[in-house]
């Protein structure tokens, strides 16, 4: 019997041209009911699934880019037009949305897109506002207070049709965790008034991001409210293995629901999240029937088939283009045109490299060769390898006169003492003022190149390799950014990665004959320690339960926590984890609790 589910037709050719179709044997009787099982309507709208990049504050274009997409998509034959979760703002907006300017140029863009509509709904993420008239429980003697104060703030689907706004359904259940709620005034709103009728007579209740993810959430009852389908608006960020889950999710909120589920998400890099988009859409059996482009905008319309859709999902492969998207818009999105690291021959610098060459484009991307005394001949020559498979332009500068200059400059003051980590940290700090004098001269992004291993144990130099604008690997850890070096081998089918960098120990190149193993546990281990402590939140004790040695765990997180002053003026760090160094980690830097 699940295979006759599975293998049921949405409809046959004949009604798909429009023919009546008599039913006349058991086959066919059967085909017709298990249909509903699918989709509870007579005929599945044909929906334009809107998957766009907006910029967070840009009304007028945001605006712009949504008429321009309506109009395709009316062309196209769309009986219903959905955008994602607050996308005319941009997402997350954060305290732009204590602008009372803001919210009111965003209402007037809405307005301005309301008035292209015919009668075929548009629905649309946007703010939806109104004045506060009592304030009860609030800090009025405190002027952020006061400003906080002045609206409800509701995250919205504004529905347009007619040329007007023709009502707000409002987000039932808002998140607290990671991309959080966008401004501490932000209010939930019961589900009402989520039910609109497209001109077929196909009801669609309409939900909002979060609503989706919540138990018994607003979609469980939409069908006891007479809807055919379930809209879900979203503004899903990214990290690995989400896709999966996010899939099983809405599967299963359809099958409960048991009704067809159209999910609409953005795509883009905001800051430090990336938004991947593969908007999807879902039966009511809960197949996987249509999916749109994942990291890239697109305008999918789907029409109702019946044909199931199985993700190929490669791990490796969606954190690559979710670092080359969120790169390439961090760029763009803060008017830069161009980026400039510093090159050293390791695997990390070796690895953003080519990141920003496929971003940005090799032409766009400016390498710093800094070798000093401690350089090895062989990673010289390796940085000159990788710069030349990649198309990179390179400027070679010793920093060994400037490092003689410090050392000279330092010595009564220094002496009697043995040299240490501190003048391995001058070396770093000259190349880090070096590539910053070259962003200031040029106009250049510097990109820090440390990893998310060396960044949450300390093992990286503040105003030094961590100077930067962005750091696009500040979230992966080190043996991820192995796995990633290879991978982008294997695609590009060459070493444009030289094998000599992802051969050799990775090593600082500091001090004579260094290697990180001087100083950190194996990097296999230490990753498996950090994800236990950072993103799973575990503590040293059901850590150590796990079976790792206790000294190593407690020096780990010892280190983790005295390293949270450098993890705050750390470079912007693209989230490709669960939990990575930024907004959705905010731990004490003064903390003495060593749990």
């Amino acid at each position: 019997m699940a295979q006759t589910l599975q293998s049921a037709r949405l409809f046959s050719p004949s009604e798909q041209a429009g023919e009546p179709v008599p039913h006349t044997n058991t086959v066919t009787s059967l085909t017709e009911s298990l249909r509903f099982l699918y989709f509870p309507v007579d005929r599945f709208p044909k929906v334009a699934l809107c998957q766009i990049n907006p910029t967070v504050g840009d009304l007028r274009n945001n605006a712009a880019k949504m008429i321009e997409w309506i109009k395709n998509a009316t062309d196209r034959g769309a009986e219903l037009i959905i955008f994602p979760e607050l996308a005319l703002t941009g997402y997350p907006p954060k305290d732009l949305l204590l602008k009372t300017r803001f919210l009111e140029e965003q209402r007037q863009r809405l307005t301005e897109i309301a008035r292209i509509t015919g009668d075929t709904p548009v629905i649309v993420g946007c703010v939806d506002f109104t004045p506060r008239e009592e304030v009860q429980g609030q800090n009025l003697y405190d002027f952020s207070a006061r400003v906080s104060a002045r609206w409800q703030l509701f995250d919205s689907a504004a529905v347009l049709r007619d040329g007007k706004i023709e009502r707000y359904i409002h987000k039932t259940h808002l998140s607290n965790y990671d991309a959080p709620r966008n401004t501490p005034t932000e209010e939930s709103a019961p589900n009402s008034g989520s039910i609109i009728e497209l001109k077929d007579g196909t009801k669609v209740g309409v939900t909002i991001c979060e609503d989706i993810w919540v138990e018994e959430g607003p979609s469980a009852g939409m069908k006891a409210k007479g809807a055919d389908l379930v809209v879900n608006i979203s503004a899903s960020p990214f990290y690995a293995r989400k896709f999966q889950a996010r899939l099983d999710l809405l599967s299963t909120r359809a099958k409960e629901a048991g009704l067809p589920l159209i999910y609409v998400n953005m795509i883009g890099g905001q800051d430090d999240l990336i938004f991947d988009g593969r908007s999807v859409v879902v039966d009511a059996g809960g197949r996987i029937v249509g999916l749109a482009k994942g990291f890239k905008e697109d305008l999918f319309i789907y029409n109702g088939e019946d044909k199931e859709v199985k993700p190929e999902i490669d791990e490796l492969g969606e954190i690559w283009q979710a670092l080359v998207l969120g790169l390439r818009d961090y760029v763009h999105k803060n008017g830069f045109e161009k980026v400039i690291l510093g090159i050293s021959g390791g695997i990390d610098s070796a690895l953003v490299t080519a990141l920003a060459a496929d971003a940005l484009g090799s032409e766009n991307v400016l390498g710093l060769l800094m070798p000093s005394r401690y350089t090895s001949k062989q990673s010289l020559k390796d940085a000159l390898l990788l710069c030349n498979n990649l198309g990179i332009k390179t400027e070679p500068i010793s920093i060994d006169p400037l490092f003689e200059t410090y050392l000279a400059t330092l010595k009564d003051h220094f002496a009697g003492q043995e040299p240490d980590n501190t003048e391995q940290n001058i070396q770093a700090r000259i190349r880090g003022n070096i590539l910053m004098a070259f962003s200031n001269k040029f106009g250049h992004l510097v990109l820090a190149t440390g990893n998310k291993s060396e960044l949450a144990v300390g093992y990286a130099t503040l105003y030094g390799d961590m100077a930067g604008g962005l750091a696009p690997i500040g979230d992966v850890p080190k043996t991820t950014v192995y796995e990633l070096a290879r991978w982008f081998n294997q695609r590009e089918g060459t070493d444009q990665i030289p094998s000599g960098i992802l051969g050799r120990a990775p090593s600082a190149e500091l001090a004579p004959n260094q290697k990180d193993a001087d100083d950190l546990p194996p990097y296999e281990l230490l990753d498996q320690v950090l994800e236990l402590y950072i993103e799973e939140n575990l503590s040293s004790k059901e850590i150590i339960e796990r079976g790792f040695d206790e000294e190593l765990v407690r020096k780990v997180i010892r280190r983790v926590n005295r390293a949270e002053f450098k993890h705050r003026q750390a470079a912007l760090v693209l989230k490709i984890t669960p939990r990575a160094f930024g907004f959705g980690r905010r731990m004490p830097i003064t903390n003495r609790y060593e749990g």
